[in-house]
């Protein structure tokens, strides 16, 4: 029998078996209907059952450690059997044969054949001893990634070149993907580049990708030293408590008994108190600062190095807090102030103990709320400093003139932050400290707030930043520890994430007509150069024909398989696309196909909005069969999740056919006239003035309530609020919302109406109709950032750019309470069981119950019912009911509402078990209706 296998090759008189879901062998020709691409072990037909369990024993183990593909290198498998992979395989040899020695290792290369067969795969036939040598260096040295880089690079450089190449280092995450989709990227992009400058761009492109992998590694590293539980919160309360002790303690001193209601209202804190908050403000910022770098250090050099480096800043610290135990009280098991953890770290390293399990166990817990304590300390000093300055000046100066000499003798000056660059925070220094000179012609004074600076620093630093950044203008804290990244690169600037993306955002630049730049020796040079050329520009011009029955299914989320479907309506989506992916959908031909409407190219997101997969949809023929996937592929080419591509291909093998329209023979021909030329559509002016009074309009009923919710949530005035909350990242945005909610800054019910604001989407809908069609992208103003330019061009109008921005901000802030609620967050169960309306209760019930969360969860409806309890009385099935009407703002909330009815069939509608109280669900059902 002749089995197919990858790469054309048929094999007869053999037998193939795969191992079967219990991992006993299953025999391919016996029908076991086996994948495409399946790894099989190969080997006689007649081999005893023994044999053949032995073989795929082994072809699972070798497919375990390097994946299917390692499969397809022809590993023995013993009694003369060999691995190999079906027909429909991606990939080619190089694939194979470098996955399957990075599972064997190379004290077993041998079982892949013989060296010379092993570089030829990977080089071709070119190959060299010096590149073999230098191949099965790196190969024992475990540097996979610059092996898999010079087997990419064979097919354009030298085999001197390779050698270069397979002497560097770096990790695997520097060159994602198969070896082979690399090499198809670097021939195209290096063709026409001189062979002895080719090695200078790669070089130069490893070093840049190693310098962007180790920024990001860094920030993930240093916060990796701070807890997973956000308790900030409590670190508030804490802190609350303290300085109500202290005021106590103060009005006992004073008045030498327990002090009554009426005593406390008549107080005024004479002078020592407000100095005595200053000190402690000061300690706790130099103590929080001490916090932060040892966290810092640690992260960088290792614990026992990290511990060592920030010794003397510990001590220092101390030294100047006498009674660092002050604030020992503790709320949830929380110290009030910084001092306290730095105290202890500083005593047990004092001690001369071993530096060991033991130490470790005991500084770790106390470093991982360091982020916390600056946070909360920054919010101390603006607290302070706001309840001071106006009030009590003459105070604030004979503090702020005092010297920081010793201070800075123990912790030096920040690199980042150049003492004759410092111009201090002129809103807070110039009460501080009166008309001085500049402070790189005198002695650092407290009243300088450098200090407070290094603080905001040591933040930023945690984050991985060098420093934090100055936002003057926008109020306290004056500075940003943890900026958001610039705004997204045009989607055609190769990314610098790995050397694979790189060199495919090159690749689709040249693919759409960008011609190397002739004399460039850097990669940034060279992929400026490729940009350059108006071929480029005119690539990326008119849109797509997006086909009605697909255009219709915009948005939609494919069933049970938790992914959206966007359909591209231009090459700049698609240049968007292959930024991200490491593919090649923007290519020519796909353009070309997609403007003629022969094709659909479609994106599949998943909940977190991030991109999965990309896919061609083509209409069978004739166009009454309906829809058909012709090409689908994840990431840099790899082959998507097989159930979700199994679910995504069924539901586009269900979507409707055309018949095309009969056209009526005329009776006579009309007569050729010369086309005339339609002038190409200009958005921003057509659109601009109609959309800008209309967005005005709806701008002026939103009502100053909205902007102040906006406001409570970002600590901002309401004229700065939306550009604070959409600089904010998700996790950070999450954080506001949990704070407004869980301190009751912002209630459910106002949180929920603020963000149902939606002044541009009120305007669009008012449009005049035909603008709508015309200009098919203005829904894309209703979804995520980027945009594309002319759309971005449209926003920055000034009558457009507020309501653009409120319904940004809105939408994000409904997927942070949507991100809470599966969460069981505590904010969320408080706020809802307080109080809540109908809209925002029955969109996270639905919520809810779509995203199945692991946690607590009761019973409201139970499976294949519809009935919900409670007065009033309702159910899930009515079309103009709550349920139905709550599907939409679920979908805001993250919900994947084609789930709704499956998880309503299979375990009914549930809530959180927090958010129920006494009386249960009818209880809350009725409180919400009170509230209306």
């Amino acid at each position: 029998m002749k089995i197919r296998l990858a790469g054309g090759v048929v094999a007869s008189d053999m037998g193939a078996w795969t191992a079967g879901p219990s991992g006993a062998p299953v025999r391919v020709a016996d029908g076991s209907g086996a994948q495409p691409g399946a790894a099989v072990a190969l080997g006689p037909a007649g081999a005893s059952g023994e044999d053949v369990r032995h073989a795929v024993g082994e072809l699972s183990a070798l497919v375990e450690a390097g994946g299917v593909v390692a499969a397809g290198a022809g590993a023995d498998l013993g009694a003369g059997f060999r691995s190999a992979r079906l027909e429909g395989a991606r990939g080619d040899q190089r694939d194979a044969v470098l996955a399957a020695l990075r599972a064997l290792g190379l004290e077993h290369a041998d079982r892949l054949g013989d060296r010379t067969r092993l570089l030829v795969a990977l080089f071709g036939p070119s190959v060299t001893r010096r590149v073999g040598a230098a191949a099965a260096k790196a190969a024992g040295e475990g540097r996979w990634a610059a092996l898999h880089l010079a087997s990419a690079a064979s097919d354009v450089l030298g085999p001197e070149q390779l050698e270069r190449v397979l002497d560097l280092d770096g990790p695997d995450t520097a060159v994602p993907g198969s070896p082979s989709v690399l090499a198809g990227y670097l021939r195209r992009v290096l063709a026409d580049v001189p062979r002895p400058r080719r090695l200078d761009l790669l070089l130069d492109l490893w070093a840049r990708v190693l310098g962007q992998q180790e920024r990001l590694g860094r920030r993930d590293r240093r916060l990796a030293t701070q807890g997973r539980r956000d308790r900030l919160d409590d670190l508030r309360e804490s802190r609350v408590r303290y300085e109500d002790e202290v005021v106590a303690g103060w009005l006992r001193g004073e008045l030498g008994h327990e002090p009554s209601l009426a005593d406390a209202a008549r107080w005024t804190p004479p002078d020592a108190y407000w100095r005595d908050q200053l000190v402690r403000t000061f300690q706790d910022a130099i103590a929080a600062t001490a916090l932060l770098r040892t966290a810092v250090a640690v992260a960088d050099h290792g614990f026992e190095e990290g511990l060592a480096r920030s010794a003397a800043l510990l001590g220092a610290v101390i030294e100047r807090c006498p009674a660092w135990a002050g604030g020992r009280g503790r709320s949830g098991g929380l110290p009030a102030r910084p001092t306290v953890p730095v105290g202890e770290i500083h005593r047990r390293l004092s001690a001369g103990k071993p530096v060991d399990a033991r130490l470790f166990g005991f500084v770790k817990p106390r470093l991982t709320r360091a982020k916390e304590f600056g946070v909360l300390v920054v919010e101390t000093v603006e607290a302070v400093m706001d309840r001071m300055i106006g009030h009590h000046d003459d105070l604030l100066r004979d503090w702020g003139g005092h010297g920081l000499r010793g201070w800075r003798a123990a912790s030096g000056y920040s690199a980042v932050r150049p003492l004759a660059g410092w111009g201090g925070i002129p809103p807070w220094t110039g009460p501080l400290l009166g008309d001085r000179e500049p402070l790189r012609e005198r002695e650092e004074l407290v009243g300088d707030l450098l200090w407070y600076v290094d603080l905001i620093d040591a933040l930023a630093q945690l984050h991985g930043h060098d420093a934090a950044r100055s936002v003057d203008g926008t109020g306290a804290p004056w500075f940003d520890h943890d900026p958001p990244p610039p705004e997204e690169p045009e989607p055609l600037t190769p990314r610098l994430d790995s050397v694979t993306l790189a060199v495919s955002g090159a690749a689709q630049l040249i693919a759409l007509g960008g011609v190397p730049p002739k004399g460039a020796r850097t990669w940034t040079g060279f992929t400026a150069g490729l940009a350059a050329g108006t071929a480029i520009r005119e690539a990326l011009t008119g849109a797509f024909k997006v086909p009605p029955a697909l255009a219709a299914l915009d948005g939609m989320a494919v069933p049970g398989a938790k992914v959206r479907v966007k359909a591209a309506r231009s090459a700049r989506d698609l240049a968007e696309w292959s930024d991200y992916m490491g593919n090649c959908i923007a290519g020519h031909w796909y353009v070309e196909d997609a403007r003629e409407g022969r094709v659909a190219l479609l994106g599949l997101y998943d909940q977190d909005g991030v991109l999965v997969v990309n896919a061609e949809v083509s209409p069978r023929r004739p166009l009454s069969r309906g829809w058909r996937v012709t090409e689908i592929a994840a990431r840099f080419n790899e082959a998507p999740d097989p159930e979700l591509e199994r679910r995504f291909r069924a539901w586009v093998g269900a979507i409707p056919g055309t018949r095309p329209p009969e056209e009526p023979v005329p009776d006579e021909v009309p007569p050729v006239r010369t086309p005339r030329r339609r002038a190409a559509p200009r958005l921003v002016e057509e659109v601009g003035p109609a959309l800008g009074d209309l967005a005005r309009a709806a701008w002026d009923r939103t009502g100053a309530g909205t902007l102040e919710v906006f406001a409570a949530l970002a600590a901002t005035p309401p004229d700065a609020a939306l550009t604070r909350l959409r600089r904010l990242g998700s996790a950070q945005l999450t954080a506001a919302v949990r704070r407004a909610l869980g301190t009751g800054a912002v209630p459910l019910v106002r949180l929920w109406d603020a963000t149902g604001a939606r002044p541009l989407a009120t305007a669009l809908d008012g449009l005049d109709p035909a603008l709508r069609e015309r200009f098919d992208r203005l829904p894309l103003l209703l979804g995520e950032p980027p945009l594309p330019k002319t759309l971005r061009r449209l926003v920055t109008l000034p009558a457009i750019a507020g309501p653009y921005a409120l319904d940004l901000v809105a939408r994000r802030v409904r997927a942070a309470v949507g991100r809470l609620a599966v969460q069981d967050d505590p904010a969320v169960a408080r706020a809802v069981a307080h109080r809540t309306t109908e809209p925002p209760l029955c969109a996270l019930a639905v919520l809810v119950t779509c995203d199945a969360p692991d946690v607590p969860l009761a019973t409201v409806v139970p499976p294949r019912e519809v009935a919900v309890p409670g007065y009033p009385a309702t159910t899930l099935e009515d079309e103009d009911g709550p349920w139905r009407r709550a599907l939409p703002d679920a979908a805001e909330l993250g919900a994947d509402t084609a789930l709704f009815w499956d998880e309503i069939a299979e375990h009914g509608l549930r809530v959180p078990s927090s958010w129920l109280g006494a009386g249960g669900w009818t209880a809350l059902w009725s409180r919400a209706h009170s509230h209306r």
